[in-house]
This record gives C-alpha cells, sequence and structure tokens, in this order.
C-alpha cells in the first residue's frame, strides 16, 4: 500500500510514540513525491503494517469534548488513519 502524506502527517508520524521497529523502517523509506505543491511523501507499507500503523494511531487521536473532531495536535494522526482506510476499502 502506498500513502501520500502531508508534510504535517510526516512529521507526527515521526512524533508518534511506542511505534514497533518494523514500521520505523519503512519511515526511513518514506521519499517526497517528484513537483508535488504543497509537498508531499510516499509511504510505503504492506496492508498488515498498514493496519498496524492504524491501531497504534487511534491510540494518539485526541476529541475535543465540543465539536467531536480531532484536536488541531492530533489531526494529522486522523488523517492518517483515514487515509489507510480509504486505501484498504
Amino acid at each position: 500500500m502506498q500513502l501520500k502524506i502531508s508534510e504535517e502527517m510526516l512529521d507526527a508520524i515521526h512524533h508518534a510514540g511506542h511505534v514497533p521497529e518494523d514500521i520505523r523502517r519503512r519511515f526511513a523509506g518514506i521519499a517526497p513525491v517528484a513537483g508535488s505543491q504543497p509537498a508531499q511523501f510516499l509511504l510505503t507499507l504492506s496492508d498488515d503494517e498498514a493496519m498496524e500503523l492504524s491501531e497504534l494511531l487511534q491510540w494518539h487521536v485526541r476529541s475535543d469534548p465540543a465539536t467531536g473532531s480531532p484536536t488541531p495536535e492530533t489531526a494529522p494522526y486522523a488523517a492518517i488513519i483515514q487515509a489507510i482506510s480509504d486505501r484498504q476499502f
């Protein structure tokens, strides 16, 4: 599975805690998408790794009690989860 992620999403995954080594190795292979504006990056994962990352990032998402939406700080994690979900179906 290949995901195009934004710079904000890229920064978020590098700051996620408790990421297993197999997923961290995939982060090292993230490459910029040539000519993309705004800048985008390509993250390649197996289906199992994508599910593992999605489940891990769910622990990082916090919702604003007033709106039910992810907080601004955790919105990039929610965006990655959504991108993975969109690619799986």
